[in-house]
């Protein structure tokens, strides 16, 4: 009960539209974090904790059959308009160079382009031109995630320090696990998160970076920013308009950190401005299959599409990558384009006159009006 209230609460304030909009949001596209079937294995017998996260367990860098594998399910429906469903994945730009960092004994961070990292990927070689494909035929749509979905100067100080949490997988290029001999490790994703204040520049620059290596791959800037994990410090925001950032996403009760364990606080909405006018966009459904394959995930989402539809709201869909590839199980992956496909021919089924959109297009919806 109290749960539902709390999704009517939050569909009350910001932005209405009698329009029917349904924008998918896929984060984590483009890292790394288990390499492979290899390291997840070597990895349990350090006593890494493997079964209680499906990230740690399914989640790999994208191959190319695992996006030939979505677009089919993508376009095996069609909107009002005569459109296919359009994911937007929030991308990640780049990777640790596992061999330039042992090489200079973690002293300094180097990062590599997700493209280059796929090269070394089996199936996954020719991501990038399936990438740009699907952006001709307007199933895939890529925003910004991050330069990398790590933290890099506190993952390289707990690799300075020996953290077996840490050491471990960076032997089989991997990160992102969460316990070892049952203790928990000391959180490294959340890439714009400082430990403290003094981190802030450095931060800042690898945002920046990222922007560029985004430009640099995929041939246009991104207009959308998901901050990898958790939210960047709000001081960011100026630096993201300058890299053409129009359209942020938040909480509705966000938390910005500013260092050393400190926060400041701030209310959002969806169609709320900042001082930079940029736009803010905030999720309102959830649909993670590989996070509980026993829970009906597709009543739960149509449930939620039903609710924003009903505040005349448009549904943000959260669904993350490893729903829906396939290096590590088969099985997860099956399960996700399944529930997906359901998922996606039940909406047009109730909602005849569903428009499926980008996040880039709702913002611009919303800047529109």
């Amino acid at each position: 009960m109290l749960s539902r209230v709390r999704k009517l609460a939050s569909n009350i304030p910001g932005w209405r539209t009698n329009r029917k909009l349904v924008v998918f949001e896929s984060d984590d596209w483009g890292s790394v974090r288990t390499r492979d079937l290899d390291a997840l294995k070597y990895l349990k017998g350090k006593n890494f904790e493997i079964e209680r996260s499906n990230f740690v367990r399914y989640d790999s860098l994208e191959s190319s059959e695992d996006l030939s594998r979505l677009f089919e399910v993508l376009t095996s429906v069609k909107d009002s308009k005569g459109r296919n469903a359009v994911f937007t994945p929030m991308t990640i730009v780049g990777n640790p160079d596992f061999s330039a960092i042992k090489e200079n004994k973690f002293e300094e961070f180097v990062v590599e382009p997700f493209t280059e990292t796929a090269k070394r990927y089996p199936g996954s070689e020719r991501v990038l031109d399936q990438y740009k494909q699907g952006m001709e035929s307007e199933i895939w749509q890529p925003e910004y995630h991050g330069r990398e979905h790590l933290n890099h100067l506190r993952w390289l100080r707990g690799l300075k320090a020996g953290e077996k949490g840490l050491i471990a997988p960076f032997e089989v290029e991997s990160f992102g696990f969460d316990l070892v001999d049952g203790q928990q490790i000391r959180d490294h994703l959340a890439a714009y998160d400082p430990e403290f204040k003094s981190d802030i520049p450095l931060l800042e620059q690898s945002l920046v970076e990222g922007i560029d290596m985004f430009r640099s791959i995929l041939g246009e800037g991104p207009r959308y920013f998901v901050a990898s994990r958790s939210p960047e410090p709000k001081a960011f925001e100026q630096s993201l308009a300058k890299g053409g950032i129009k359209y942020l996403t938040r909480y509705k009760l966000q938390r910005y950190p500013i260092g050393d364990g400190t926060f400041q606080r701030e209310l959002n909405w969806l169609g709320k401005r900042n001082r930079f006018d940029q736009i803010v966009i905030t999720r309102n459904a959830g649909f993670e299959p590989s996070d509980n394959p026993n829970y009906d995930w597709v009543d739960s989402c149509m449930n939620e599409l039903q609710l924003a539809f009903q505040f005349k709201k448009p549904a943000v869909i959260s669904s993350h990558r490893v729903n829906y590839i396939g290096r590590l199980s088969q099985g997860n992956q099956s399960d996700g384009l399944q529930k997906l496909e359901e998922l996606l021919k039940k909406i047009v089924a109730r909602w005849p006159e569903v428009e499926f959109v980008s996040s880039r297009e709702l913002g611009e919806a919303i800047a529109g009006e």
